[in-house]
């Protein structure tokens, strides 16, 4: 991918997937094998009401996408997919009443499969919230 391409996956991701729209998610820097995502909080992201901590399952969501953004930036074609085909997911310490923040890169290539490992934070902690490392297809078109 060229510099283009990065700016064109950075708007479809942040204004053509409703989800990402939902999160508010954006992306703060992309470039080839890696992307830093941004989340702002949200009252409705509340899993643990008599805490206030954020809901695993939107954690969950947020890494993925930055996994597959990462992921994304190594196709070679706008008709190349990328696929989800595993994830695992470490939530290592609440994430409260705050922003959150994931940084994603590319740990292996292959021809059909990319791993990714992902980090997810809230600025004001020196601790990770939760770690992941995900597992995307790669489907290449014939073009």
């Amino acid at each position: 991918m060229h510099e283009n391409d990065f700016q064109i996956l950075k708007h479809a991701i942040e204004n053509m997937m409703p989800a990402n729209k939902i999160l508010g998610l954006k992306i703060v820097e992309i470039t080839a094998g890696s992307v830093h995502i941004h989340v702002p909080f949200k009252e409705e992201f509340i899993g643990d009401f008599i805490q206030g901590r954020w809901h695993g399952g939107i954690l969950a969501a947020i890494a993925d996408t930055a996994g597959g953004v990462a992921g994304a930036t190594a196709l070679h074609s706008p008709n190349d997919r990328l696929n989800t085909i595993d994830m695992r997911i470490d939530y290592l310490h609440a994430a409260v009443k705050a922003d959150v923040q994931a940084k994603a890169r590319i740990i292996k290539q292959g021809k059909t499969i990319i791993k990714v490992d992902v980090e997810l934070f809230q600025p004001d902690n020196k601790e990770p919230v939760a770690l992941a490392r995900c597992v995307y297809s790669a489907l290449r078109s014939e073009s």
